[in-house]
Formats: C-alpha cells, structure tokens, sequence
C-alpha cells in the first residue's frame, strides 16, 4: 500500500517537473519573442524617426526652394524693370541722336553756305581793295593831295567802305569757326550716346542681329579647332588659350606694326604686310584660319584704335558686318521687348497647374 502511494507520489511528480520544464521553455520562447518584437520596435521607432526628419528636411528644403524662386521673381520683375528703363532712355537718347542728326545737317549745311558767302566775299573784298588802291593812285595823280578837298572826302568814304567790308569780313569768320565748333559738338554728343549704350547694354541685345562687338579681340575659336587637332585630349584646351593670349598681346603691342601702305581708288591707306615675318610663321605653323583671326583683330585696332592698339567695344550690326546705327540698337531692343512681354501674356493664359509636395512614410 506504501509503495503505491510512493509511485504516485512520483508520477504525479515528474509530471509536475515535466509541465515545469515545459512551461520554462515556453517561457523561453515568448521571452525570445518579447526580444525580438522589443528589437523590430526599436528599429521601426528609428526608421519613423529618420523618415521624420527626412520629411522635415525636405519640407525645409521646399520652404527654402519656394523663397529662392520668390527671391529670383522679384529679383527677374527688377531686371525687367531696369531692362524697360534702359530702353526707355535708348528711345529718348535716338530721338535726341535724330535731333542732333538733323541740326548737324542743317549746320553743316548752313556752313557749307556761309563759306561759299564768305569766299565770295573775300573775292569781293579783295577786288574792291585793289578798286579802292588803283581809285587812290589815279586822284593822287591827277591831283595833288590837300588841293581839292573833294580828293580827301572821296578818300574817307572808300576807307571807311573798306572797313565795312574788312568788319564784314571778320563777323563772317567768326561765324565759320562758330559753326565749325557746333558740328564737332554735336559729333561728340553723337559718340557720348553711342558709349553710353555701348555701357549698359553689354548683355541684353541678340547677338545674331545688333549688339556689342570687342573690335581687335582675337577670336579663340580657330586656335582651339586647330589646338584639338595638335595636341592630347588633356592639353588642347590650356595650349589654345595660351596661344590666342600670347597673339592678343602681339596685336595690342603698338611696336609692332605689320602694315604697308597701298594707293587704293586715289586713296593713301594701310594694308596688311603679308611678308611679316611672324605673321608668315603663323600662317606655316598654325594655318590660314588662324592667321586670319589674327589679321582681322589687327585691321580693326588699325581702324577704331590705331593710337592705344587695345580692345575697344562698338556697336556693331552682326548680320551686315558693320556698325550699327542708334537707331537699329533701338529698334532691336524695342523688338526683344515686345516678344517678351508676348511671349509672357502666352504664358499666362495658358491654365496653370498646381502643384504639390507628397511625403510617403
């Protein structure tokens, strides 16, 4: 009887330390669990985290993004602004340019008068001193001085003729040299205005019409097509702007003059030397293209600044290939406006869509 007692006793217990056992290890298992959530929770807590702070950086970033374009609106709106005052005085400097114009017409014209009326004059006064000369010798022949008091009242009043037309005379010089200071006044107002556009107007007219053109600077182009050619991939570019320096600073050198003068329609004028012994190098070394860069940098300093011989700017038609008119700058700048505001009106009337920022945690 004791002994069955002891057997249940333990049975019951190893069950009781079978469950125990069983409980630990699953105890075990949700403790594992427990980890393993706890570990996936802090890893997705630091994913929100940083896609948080993502989305604060980029809502930052558009914030800044949207102020910079406001920034470059009021900016462009000033520009234009400037851009439309600029051509308002362009438009009121050619009115003044056509003013100008026509009173140096007229002067010149008045001058061309004048002088005419003036050498007549002095042809007439002239004649009329020899009349007066010849008048004199004949009554001091004919009469003896202080006999006839008629000789000397005769005398007095061609003296006095004389005076008048030598008094004409003069005022009729004063009046040349008058005019002639006028029309180099209005010349030099003419050129003022050409400078002033030429000034601020560096960057705001197309190029393939009218615009500013550095006369005497030596185009890049034909160097760097030659230099690609000569030299690695890795040099060309340094080789090409180091020959275009080294030949811009030979074209403003004012010791070298590689000129000859030719008789051209009756006229005196400076040409080229072809026989230049650096400039026939040149041509052997680097080709004809090159050259001819260098030649026309060197014709036009020759022509708008043979006494500096350094790079000037002008107004320049690039369709005709010759200086532009105030006029032409005008009109062109005129045109750009227009199509601007055009193109801008097209713009506006075309639907606008709206646009938005989606953040995707």
């Amino acid at each position: 009887m004791n002994s069955q007692i002891g057997a249940d006793i333990l049975e019951e217990l190893q069950k009781a330390r079978s469950l125990a056992i069983s409980l630990a290890k699953e105890v075990d298992v949700k403790n594992q669990r427990l980890w393993e959530m706890e570990c996936k929770f802090d890893e997705t807590s630091q994913t929100l985290e940083r896609m948080n702070a993502e989305k604060n950086r980029m809502q930052q970033a558009y914030v800044e993004e949207m102020r910079k374009m406001q920034l470059i609106g009021l900016q462009s709106e000033k520009l234009k602004h400037e851009y439309e005052c600029q051509l308002k005085k362009m438009h009121f400097n050619e009115l003044q340019t056509q003013k100008l114009k026509q009173d140096l017409l007229y002067q010149q014209k008045e001058l061309e008068e004048r002088g005419k009326e003036l050498g007549k004059q002095k042809v007439q006064n002239d004649l009329d001193r020899e009349a007066f000369l010849v008048e004199k010798e004949k009554l001091k022949v004919q009469k003896p001085l202080g006999t006839d008091n008629s000789l000397s009242i005769h005398i007095n009043d061609l003296s006095e003729q004389l005076a008048e037309k030598t008094e004409e005379l003069h005022d009729m010089e004063i009046l040349n040299q008058t005019l002639i200071l006028r029309e180099r006044m209005s010349n030099n107002e003419l050129q003022d205005a050409r400078k002033e556009l030429i000034n601020v107007l560096p960057n705001l007219l197309d190029r393939t019409k009218v615009g500013i053109k550095r006369m005497g600077e030596v185009s890049q182009k034909p160097f760097q097509d030659v230099c690609l050619q000569k030299f690695s991939q890795k040099d060309w570019e340094v080789r090409a702007v180091e020959l275009s320096s080294l030949w811009q600073e030979k074209v403003n050198n004012s010791n070298w003059h590689p000129f000859t003068k030719v008789i051209k329609d009756g006229m005196l004028e400076e040409t080229i030397h072809e026989g230049d012994d650096q400039l026939k190098k040149l041509r052997s070394q680097l080709g004809e293209a090159v050259y001819n860069a260098v030649v026309n940098a060197l014709l036009e300093l020759n022509e708008y600044n043979p006494s500096g011989r350094y790079v000037v700017s002008e107004l320049w038609n690039f369709k005709e290939g010759r200086k532009a008119s105030l006029k032409e700058i005008t009109a062109t700048g005129s045109s750009d406006m227009k199509n601007e505001r055009a193109t801008k009106q097209k713009q506006q009337q075309q639907p606008c869509s709206n646009q938005s920022l989606t953040i995707n945690l």
